[in-house]
């Protein structure tokens, strides 16, 4: 009886800010596998600290695990955006560090909350103020904790959530093509 052969699948870095943006990651990897889409997501979760100190840590995996297991298709990096201005204030740039890697820094706007609450039907196009993104989210979705998990993720969203925010945010389009999710 001859061997069957599957595809291989592309092996994609996630670098992220701490555990909801880690469960942000497994959401997208189950959007890919119910479309079809071959991926393995190698996640890390950097638990928190300024974005450079983010960016940081997770190309040191990239580096350590392209080493250990060969080369990834692409990486990703999820942090809040507003993180990321307030450190650039501060002289600390998280893109100085990704000169010549396959690494992407992803911006969440204005910061993990504030995306979920985008994801909503008619919020889309509407940035908050990082300040009042989780107050705003629990209005919608009231039995939101953090984190959340993949699984409470996949329950309230659906890929055309995702679709109708990177209509307006080159973030999260940049995302969904690394992926080769149906824009």
């Amino acid at each position: 009886m001859p061997r069957q052969s599957f595809p291989r699948r592309r092996r994609f870095f996630i670098g992220a800010e701490g555990e909801s943006e880690r469960s942000f990651a497994r959401w997208l990897r189950r959007l890919c596998d119910e479309l079809g889409i071959n991926v393995y997501f190698d996640i890390y979760a950097c638990r928190g600290g300024d974005s450079l100190t983010i960016v940081t840590y997770s190309l040191n995996q990239y580096r350590r695990r392209s080493r250990q297991f060969g080369r990834f298709s692409a990486g990703l990096i999820l942090v809040d955006a507003d993180r990321i201005k307030q450190d650039k204030l501060h002289g600390r740039d998280p893109h100085i560090n990704l000169i010549d890697e396959k690494l992407s820094l992803v911006q969440l706007t204005p910061n993990f909350e504030g995306l979920l609450w985008r994801l909503h039907s008619g919020n889309e196009n509407r940035f908050i103020a990082a300040d009042r993104s989780e107050q705003s989210l629990k209005k919608r979705w009231p039995e939101y904790a953090k984190p959340t998990s993949a699984e409470k993720l996949h329950r309230r969203f659906k890929l055309q959530d995702l679709q109708r925010v990177a209509q307006h945010d080159a973030d999260i389009r940049l995302v969904m093509e690394t992926l080769r999710l149906p824009l």
